[in-house]
């Protein structure tokens, strides 16, 4: 599947949608695989180790790399396209899996655009209008202010435990040994994607890259790097989005702020606590 990047529905691809994509770094940086099928607990296998570890032990590891109770950060977020490139300044903040609110900070035209995420769905706000609109589900798969996330990396709607086999294998990439998941999907499941191919360090898991295909065709690239010690785990302050269907276009999101477990006002995941912060009060 393809998004149209000259499309002005894209992330309002590109311009309403936008508020809503980066809440999933806090958490979804990279969508962990899921598991197979409920694996038989044994011995733990680490991080370094010369046995492959089962899917759930990845998935469980990378699930707690990024989990926190509450999280706010301050990220940019720069977009280029094949007519225009621009850079926003972003502020998140975050309250599980379920609820987060982003705002964009700059450039002053489209400060106080942000998006709201509860666990029953988007909506969009408008700051000058002062209109707050619910994205609905056939967006889902439309970009999120002008870049190239979607809808659905936000929402995560498609479960990797639920609708992908997953099978790990080790990889090689120069003189560095990898740890390979490849998720297929189930033949019930109604995702986008024919597989997604997730690609870490064997020494420590920290994510490299997630490959999505369409077919044999390889559509998006994720890619991550400037890992950091973030509350003692290493963690990638960087993720760049490379679409292979729009030749040299890409969207890079670099956070300067990332503080996990931050205090959040509960009130913030709500359609008042959003305009509230997205008005800077």
């Amino acid at each position: 599947m393809r998004n149209d990047a000259s499309s002005p529905t894209v992330r309002l691809r590109r311009c309403l949608l936008m508020a809503c994509a980066l809440l999933m770094l806090a958490g979804v940086v990279a969508g962990a695989p899921g598991a197979a099928a409920a694996q038989d607990e044994g011995a733990a296998v680490r991080p370094g180790g010369d046995t492959l570890p089962e899917v759930s032990q990845i998935m469980d590891y990378l699930n707690d790399l990024y989990r926190a109770d509450s999280a706010h950060s301050v990220m940019s977020m720069e977009v280029v396209t094949s007519n225009w490139s621009r850079t926003l300044e972003l502020e998140s903040w975050s309250r599980g899996a379920d609820e987060a609110v982003v705002v964009i900070r700059a450039p002053a035209r489209e400060a106080g655009t942000a998006t709201l995420k509860t666990a029953e769905g988007l909506w969009n706000y408008a700051p000058r209008a002062d209109r707050l609109m619910r994205v609905p589900s056939g967006m889902m798969s439309e970009g999120w202010m002008g870049s190239h996330f979607t809808n659905e990396d936000l929402m995560r709607e498609s479960s990797y435990v639920d609708d992908y086999d997953t099978t790990l294998a080790w990889g090689q990439e120069g003189d560095e040994r990898t740890i390979v998941a490849t998720s297929i999907p189930r033949p019930s499941a109604a995702v986008v994607y024919s597989r997604v191919v997730y690609v870490m360090r064997a020494a420590d898991w920290t994510p490299l890259r997630t490959e999505f295909y369409d077919g044999d065709e390889l559509t998006r690239t994720f890619t991550y790097s400037d890992v950091r010690q973030i509350d003692g785990r290493p963690i990638p302050m960087r993720l760049a989005i490379v679409p292979h269907y729009a030749p040299g276009e890409s969207t890079t999101v670099t956070y300067s702020t990332l503080e996990l477990g931050a205090p959040v006002d509960e009130t913030l995941f709500s359609q008042r606590g959003l305009r509230r912060v997205a008005q800077g009060q």
